[in-house]
């Protein structure tokens, strides 16, 4: 089954000459808009400062003429990692105006993760925001010998640093309007020569199965899938966004890189990780993406804010709940509900739903979108319950970022993934592969030559996605073709999809199933140490650490009580058998998640393949040894018992 489009759809969506890179977007934005129209806005000492377009393109200006005089220039790429900044935007649109391109870098990276891609990008300068992110770089400086400078642009602790490879951000901008004195229009120029088909960004996918690639996205890629996008869901340009998702990720590029050129929205900068939330309800973004991983965190955090609130409160929300699941429901199935429903869902909305959008930061938000991973059905029916219309997009990097989206706001299916934008194909192969073609379609893998034909053919992307689409157009996911498992007994099922059942709860924050030719189902657990913290401490349960709770028997015996009640929402031959909590969270330091926060499935069954065979031996304890890697890459070593549980019926 395929959704084609014509070379009429594919000229429609293409950007004219005038505006196709992101360089001559600012170029036009500069001389449309000057000292009359704020493109940034960042947070200092908590209060909001405003950057113009005149700023924008003169900082821009200054760090390309300070990165020219220093031999930057035409097929050059520049690697950058920092928080979400407008120095980080400044310094990858420096670069592309100088005919180059950015390399994203994860800021919580180990400097062997940052070492391979910066090697392999064959990136010849690195910026960076800070002293901990200059120390990395610093540590691996013999592994990288194609890099020429560092530049940094917080100067805090960096007094005494006198490594000739290290250069503040202020003083390649002095450097650039030296080099502007003496060749005057220099900038102007480098612009009008920018391509549409030029490299823009190169971005390292996650790595679930092994080293990271590098997409090659180009600017007709992200400005035409933009485009299609645009027409589909107008953007504004009163339209403001809050920068908080890693730059070095699609999502940011395409949320807020290319409506922030192609449109002229205003981006507003978190001051730190801290103050997401609080940032975020100033701000009240129209249009919001967030991974599966971080709405499942909002849910939990809804969940266990009515647990703690007031009984009068705790009773409005259990009181007016069904009411939102009626509405969701109603949605769900395209059915009108009755005037009665609707009325009660307007008071319950009033009294309570739009106090809990107020503390999430939803309350002027008119499309979240959740992308990345499949969203769990009963996340997104709390969602929609308390009035959040929340719709689930499908896409990858190497289709430059999302293709497929639900469109309608008062209709949605939990578990699709909505219709492809214009502009965008998919196709179904016989045995149930999901391939994704048309504007959004890169060039290939960096330097993968192998990786790049594997994966594109005939111009389109082989996803390693299973699903299909129903005669509406929907596409469905219905988990990685590759993590798709088998019981001994022959029945198939989705790890993910169970998976996604057991966040929804508040006490759990991650879980991986294991159950491929297995006689039956396991299930290795990651606590919500806060919540459940929070819930120990209410029923009087002493605990000292995450590792003693973890372990608790009354702890134990809440997360089987939860693993019941799913269980009787699955096939007899697919429940979860036995499961246990592991001492601490999944991660990306330990190579468990990638830098986006994915299951990287074959690595953890191997790393607690001890505990895995134990749960299936019938063992009701196992003592392990693990290695504990820190983010400065120090490493220590925890021995402690786990307890394996069996749930009952």
């Amino acid at each position: 089954m395929a959704k084609s489009i014509t070379q009429e759809t594919w000229d429609k969506f293409h950007p004219s000459p005038e505006e196709d890179t992101f360089p001559k977007l600012l170029k036009r934005n500069y001389q449309k808009w000057g000292d009359t129209k704020v493109a940034y806005r960042y947070k200092d000492y908590g209060y909001w400062r405003e950057l113009t377009w005149k700023d924008f393109y003169d900082r821009t200006k200054w760090l390309a003429g300070g990165l020219a005089s220093i031999g930057f220039g035409p097929g050059d790429k520049i690697a950058i990692c920092g928080e979400n900044a407008p120095e980080w935007f400044w310094g990858q649109t420096a670069a592309q105006c100088l005919g180059g391109a950015s390399v994203g870098l994860y800021t919580d990276s180990i400097p062997s993760e940052l070492q391979f891609i910066i090697d392999h990008s064959d990136a010849k300068i690195v910026v960076v925001d800070d002293q901990e992110q200059v120390d990395k770089i610093l540590s691996i400086k013999e592994q990288i010998p194609k890099v020429e400078k560092i530049i940094y642009w917080i100067a805090k602790g960096m007094w005494n640093y006198d490594d000739p490879w290290l250069i503040g951000f202020d003083d390649m901008m002095e450097l650039g309007k030296a080099y502007e004195k003496a060749h005057p229009n220099f900038f102007e120029e480098w612009i009008d020569k920018t391509k549409m088909d030029d490299v823009a960004v190169l971005l390292y996918t996650s790595g679930t199965t092994g080293l990271p690639k590098g997409s090659t996205v180009t600017y007709r890629n992200l400005l035409s899938l933009f485009n299609g996008w645009d027409a589909s869901l107008p953007w504004n340009e009163k339209d403001e966004n809050l920068s908080f998702l890693p730059p070095a990720w699609i999502g940011e590029q395409i949320f807020t890189v290319a409506p922030n050129l192609a449109k002229g929205i205003v981006v507003n900068f978190i001051e730190k990780a801290e103050t997401v939330r609080s940032d975020l309800r100033e701000i009240a973004p129209g249009v919001i993406l967030l991974g599966a991983r971080q709405w499942e965190m909002t849910c939990s955090e809804i969940q266990a804010k009515m647990i703690d609130s007031s009984f009068w409160k705790r009773s409005l929300y259990n009181l007016f709940l069904p009411v939102g699941y009626k509405i969701a429901q109603g949605q769900e199935e395209r059915k009108k509900v009755s005037w009665l429903w609707r009325f009660l869902f307007f008071f319950g909305y009033w009294t309570v739903f739009r106090h809990l959008q107020d503390k999430i930061g939803m309350t002027r938000t008119r499309t979240p979108i959740t992308a990345g991973a499949a969203l769990s059905p009963d996340n997104f029916r709390l969602l929609r319950a308390i009035g959040v219309p929340i719709a689930q997009g499908y896409g990858s990097t190497e289709v430059s970022g999302l293709d497929v989206l639900q469109l309608e706001k008062d209709y949605y299916r939990s578990e699709g993934s909505g219709q492809p934008f214009p502009g965008v194909e998919v196709r179904i192969t016989e045995d149930g592969e999901i391939l994704l073609g048309g504007v959004g379609v890169v060039q290939g893998y960096y330097k993968r030559p192998e990786e790049t034909t594997k994966s594109f053919k005939e111009g389109y992307f082989f996803t390693g996605d299973g699903g299909y689409m129903d005669e509406e157009g929907e596409l469905y996911i219905i988990d990685r073709v590759r993590d798709m498992q088998t019981t001994k007994t022959g029945e198939k099922f989705s790890p993910t999809y169970i998976e996604g059942r057991l966040k929804f709860s508040p006490f759990i924050k991650d879980a991986m199933v294991i159950g491929n030719d297995k006689h039956f189902v396991t299930a290795l657990l990651n606590m919500d140490f806060e919540n459940t913290g929070r819930w120990a401490e209410r029923n009087h349960i002493a605990y000292t650490s995450h590792p003693d709770l973890s372990q608790k028997p009354d702890v134990r015996k809440l997360l089987s009580g939860i693993l019941q009640r799913i269980n009787t929402t699955l096939p007899e031959t697919t429940r979860v058998k036995r499961f246990i909590v592991l001492h601490k969270d999944f991660d990306p330091d330990e190579a468990e998640l990638t830098r986006t926060r994915k299951l990287r499935r074959d690595f953890v069954e191997k790393r607690y393949e001890n505990i895995v065979d134990a749960m299936y031996r019938g063992d009701n304890q196992v003592d392990i040894e693990t290695t504990i890697t820190y983010r400065d890459g120090r490493k220590s070593v925890m021995r402690l018992p786990i307890y394996i549980e069996t749930i009952q019926g």
